[in-house]
C-alpha cells in the first residue's frame, strides 16, 4: 500500500497566495518512484534506466491551447497514457509512506475517517487469496501510525474483492469470490463505550448472497444500516442491517433487480454500485436513495431505491442512463460521488450532484446530475 499527502493548497484552494508567487512554486516538484522499488533511493543507473524508459513528449505553456485544440487533427501519438514518469512529476498527491503486511497482491481498500476527528483515519485491505482463511484475511492500517493495527480472520476463505466502511465506521463489510457478505462491527459499539482500538469482530454472514462472485458493495451515507451489493450474476440486492437488543445483528434482504442495459447477454454482470451523499422524500415521508451502477459491458446506470422500513412497495426505479457514447467501452471498476457538503434536510432544491467512474479502459468520466429532494 501506498500513502499519498494531499498538498496544502489543494485542500483550502482559498489559501491567499502573494503576487508574486506561480502555481510552479508550490506545486510538488517531483514524486516519482522506481518501478518495484522497495526504497525511494536508487542508484544512478537506475535512474537512467527510468529516465529512457518513461521520458516522454512535452508541451511548452504557450503552446497548451493549440494542443488541446479540438479542432486540430490528433494523432495517435498523442492520445498515448501518460507514462509512470510524467505521472510521478506532476501528481498532485505526493507519496507519503508505504505499508507492507500482504503476501500477494492487493485487490481493494476501502477507508473511515470520522468526522469529528478523534478517530485516526483507518484503511481496510484485502489481497489476492490462496482458497485459505489466512491469506483471505482483510488488514486493518492506521495512517497516522503507518502499521497494520487488525487483522480479521475467519470471514472468507477465498479472495475478497470489495470492502466498504458505514458512514459512521461501525460497520464494516466484505465479501468477494465465495458470494458471502460479511458484515463487521467495530468492537466499542459491541461493548456501547468507546474506545481508541480498531477492532472489528464478525457478527453476522450472508452465505451464498448471489449466485456468482460478488464485485461490489457499499453502505448508504444517510443510512448506515443500508447495505448495496452488485454481483456477476447480474443482480443488485438491497440488503437491511437489523440490530438486536442483545447487540446481535442480522442482514434482511429488502430488494432485488437487474440493470436494463443487459448488452446482447442474457444478463450484465454488475462490476460497481455506489450510494450518492443524498436522500429524497415523497410526500407521504417515504425516502429514496440514489444508487449508480456500472456493468461489465461499460454502461452505468442511476436508479433510485427505497430505504425507508415503510415503504409499502419497495420498488426500484431508473433516473438516468449514461448514453453509450459517453460511458466505458470495458467493464466499470469504480464509482464515487461527491459529497453534497450539507447535514440538513433544508437545502437548495434541486441539487447538482457530481459523480465519477473509472474502468479498464483506463479512463475516469465525470458526469453531473440534476436531482430534486421532493420526489
Amino acid at each position: 500500500l501506498r500513502l499519498l499527502h494531499t498538498l496544502k493548497k489543494l485542500r483550502d484552494p482559498a489559501t491567499p497566495t502573494s503576487s508574486s508567487a506561480t502555481p510552479a512554486e508550490w506545486r510538488v516538484e517531483r514524486a516519482f518512484l522506481p518501478s518495484l522499488g522497495l526504497s525511494n533511493k536508487a542508484t544512478v543507473e537506475i535512474d537512467v534506466r527510468e529516465s529512457n524508459k518513461f521520458a516522454g513528449p512535452t508541451i511548452p505553456d504557450e503552446d497548451l491551447g493549440d494542443a488541446i485544440d479540438p479542432r486540430a487533427e490528433v494523432s495517435m501519438e498523442d492520445l498515448k497514457l501518460p507514462m509512470e514518469r510524467d505521472l510521478g512529476a506532476t501528481m498532485l498527491w505526493p507519496e507519503t509512506r508505504k505499508l507492507f503486511g500482504h503476501d500477494s497482491e492487493v485487490v481493494c481498500l476501502d477507508s473511515y475517517l470520522a468526522s469529528s476527528g478523534s478517530d485516526a483515519p483507518l484503511v481496510a485491505s484485502s489481497c489476492k487469496a490462496k482458497n485459505d482463511v489466512a491469506s483471505a484475511a482483510i488488514r486493518l492500517w492506521n495512517v497516522k501510525l503507518g502499521k497494520c493495527v487488525g487483522i480479521l480472520k475467519g470471514g472468507h476463505r477465498s479472495t475478497v474483492s470489495t470492502l466498504s466502511f458505514s458512514r459512521d465506521g461501525k460497520y464494516l463489510a466484505s465479501s468477494g469470490k465465495d458470494r458471502r457478505i460479511c458484515i463487521w462491527k467495530k468492537s466499542d459499539h459491541l461493548s456501547g463505550e468507546y474506545n481508541d482500538s480498531c477492532e472489528y469482530q464478525l457478527t453476522t454472514a450472508m452465505d451464498s448472497a448471489h449466485k456468482r462472485i460478488v464485485w461490489s458493495v457499499h453502505f448508504c451515507p444517510g443510512k448506515p444500516n443500508i447495505l448495496v451489493s452488485g454481483s456477476r450474476d447480474g443482480f443488485v440486492k438491497l440488503w437491511r442491517i437489523v440490530e438486536g437488543d442483545d447487540g446481535s445483528l442480522d442482514m434482511l434482504e429488502m430488494l432485488k433487480f437487474e440493470p436494463l442495459c443487459k448488452g446482447n447477454k442474457k444478463s450484465e454482470p454488475v462490476t460497481a454500485v455506489s450510494f450518492a451523499d443524498f436522500i429524497s422524500r415523497s410526500d407521504d415521508g417515504i425516502e429514496y436513495g440514489l444508487l449508480s451502477i456500472g456493468t461489465e459491458c461499460g454502461r452505468v446506470e442511476v436508479w433510485k431505491v427505497p430505504i425507508s422500513e415503510n415503504d409499502p412497495n419497495f420498488d426500484a426505479k431508473l433516473v438516468f442512463s449514461v448514453p453509450a457514447n459517453e460511458c466505458h467501452f470495458d467493464s466499470v471498476k469504480k464509482i464515487a460521488w461527491r459529497p453534497v457538503g450539507c447535514n440538513g434536510d433544508e437545502v437548495l432544491s434541486p441539487t447538482i450532484l457530481t459523480f465519477a467512474t473509472c474502468g479498464e479502459d483506463c479512463g475516469v468520466r465525470i458526469f453531473m446530475l440534476q436531482v430534486s429532494r421532493k420526489v
